[in-house]
């Protein structure tokens, strides 16, 4: 999972944050960057030679798909990635309903303090990044 430059998702991080830096002000609605974001990370994916796959809804899971998952060539999901505000218990939920190599949540709240409250949600499977957004 190591590549020059960090982890996979330490690199994933970085572009995250710096597409959502080019989105112009005007247009940085939670949705618009929500929606941004998990393109982004589709094409990172896809660019690794991964199979990829936006809006996973997983089996018995009705309030909150993945925003994006990463398939290997034997069809095992390598990365199950969601994109939210904060560490949510749906998203928690769903990441928990299925087997993955890698569970990751990133968070866009403009409030560190609010981001680390919501991180009690976590267990030892998902691992949170935090992407700092400067204006």
């Amino acid at each position: 999972m190591e590549q020059d430059g960090g982890s996979i998702p330490d690199i994933w991080k970085r572009e995250l944050a710096k597409a959502w830096l080019e989105i112009p002000k005007p247009f940085r609605s939670d949705r618009a960057v929500h929606r941004t974001l998990q393109c982004h990370l589709y094409g990172l994916i896809r660019q690794s030679g991964l199979k990829t796959v936006a809006d996973y809804m997983p089996p018995r899971i009705a309030d909150r798909p993945i925003d994006v998952i990463a398939i290997n060539e034997d069809n095992e999901i390598v990365y199950a990635v969601c994109l939210d505000t904060l560490v949510t218990l749906a998203a928690v939920k769903s990441l928990n309903s299925f087997a993955a190599q890698n569970k990751i949540i990133f968070t866009t709240h403009m409030l560190e303090k609010k981001v680390k409250e919501s991180t009690f949600f976590l267990n030892e499977e998902i691992k949170h990044f935090h992407l700092k957004f400067i204006h």
